[in-house]
C-alpha cells in the first residue's frame, strides 16, 4: 500500500463532498435571483442581496471547515506513522514543537525557559516520536482562527513543503482575497448590510466567479497535498 493511501482516498471524498455543497450554494444562488445557467436577468431585490451573502460566509465556511480537516488528519497521521522529530523536513519541525515554543510565551522560570530554548533549538537530532499539534476545539496550527486568506495557504506552502506554489493562477489568490473581504464585512458588520452589496464587484456573477477560483483553487490544493503524503513529503531529504 502507497504511503497514506487511505487518507488520500478520504481527503478525495472530502473534497468531492465540498464541490457538491457549493455546486448546490450556486444553483440556490442561480434561483434565488432569478438567473438560471446561462440565460435570464437578475433581480437586484433585498432576496438577491441575502443569497449573495449566504454564498459568500458559507463558501468561506466550508473553506475553513476543509483546510482544518486537512491539517488535523495529517498530522494524526503522521503522528501515527512513528516518525522521529529529527527525521522531518527542518520546516516542519517548528509544528512538531509548537507546544514548547507557545509555553514560552509567559513563561518566567528562567531555568525551564533556556531548557525549552535548548530543546526547540536542537530538533534536528531529536529522536522523540513526532506529536504534531491537533487541536479540534481552537485555532488548529499553523492557521490561527482568522479568515482564511491567500497569506495563510502560502504559510501552509513554505511550512509543509508543498510541491510547486499555492497560487499558480494570481485570480485565486485575488478571488480568495475578495471572498474573505466580504465574508467579514458580512459577518462582523465592518460596514452596514446593504453596503457590502453596493459595492463595485459583488454582482451575482462576480460572486459566482469568486466561487469558481476558489473551488479551481482547491483542487489544486487537494491534489498537491495528496501528492506530498503519497510521497512523503514532510520527511527530510535523504
Amino acid at each position: 500500500m502507497a504511503p497514506h493511501e487511505n487518507l488520500v482516498e478520504e481527503i478525495h471524498l472530502r473534497a468531492d463532498k465540498f464541490l457538491r455543497r457549493v455546486d448546490d450554494l450556486k444553483n440556490f444562488l442561480a434561483l434565488v435571483t432569478g438567473v438560471s445557467r446561462g440565460s435570464g436577468t437578475p433581480r437586484w431585490t433585498s432576496e438577491s442581496r441575502d443569497a449573495r451573502a449566504l454564498a459568500i460566509v458559507c463558501v468561506m465556511a466550508e473553506m475553513e471547515s476543509f483546510t482544518k480537516y486537512l491539517i488535523q488528519e495529517t498530522h494524526a497521521a503522521i503522528n501515527n506513522s512513528g516518525v522521529k522529530i529529527g527525521d522531518l523536513r527542518p520546516s516542519l519541525r517548528q509544528l512538531a514543537a509548537h507546544a514548547a515554543f507557545e509555553s514560552l510565551r509567559e513563561l518566567n522560570d528562567h531555568g525551564k525557559l533556556w531548557e525549552r530554548r535548548k530543546y526547540a533549538t536542537t530538533l534536528d537530532s531529536c529522536a522523540e516520536p513526532v506529536e504534531l499539534p491537533v487541536n479540534r476545539k481552537q485555532a488548529q496550527p499553523p492557521l490561527d482562527g482568522k479568515t482564511l486568506k491567500p497569506e495563510h495557504f502560502n504559510r501552509l506552502w513554505e511550512i509543509y513543503g508543498i510541491p510547486g506554489i499555492s497560487f499558480p493562477f494570481a485570480a485565486w489568490g485575488a478571488s480568495l482575497q475578495k471572498l474573505a473581504m466580504l465574508r467579514n464585512d458580512v459577518a462582523h458588520g465592518n460596514i452596514p448590510y446593504v453596503e457590502v452589496f453596493q459595492q463595485a464587484g459583488v454582482a451575482v456573477s462576480d460572486i459566482e466567479r469568486y466561487v469558481d477560483d476558489v473551488v479551481e483553487f482547491l483542487i489544486h490544493l487537494v491534489d498537491s497535498w495528496c501528492l506530498y503524503l503519497s510521497g512523503s513529503g514532510y520527511l527530510k531529504s535523504p
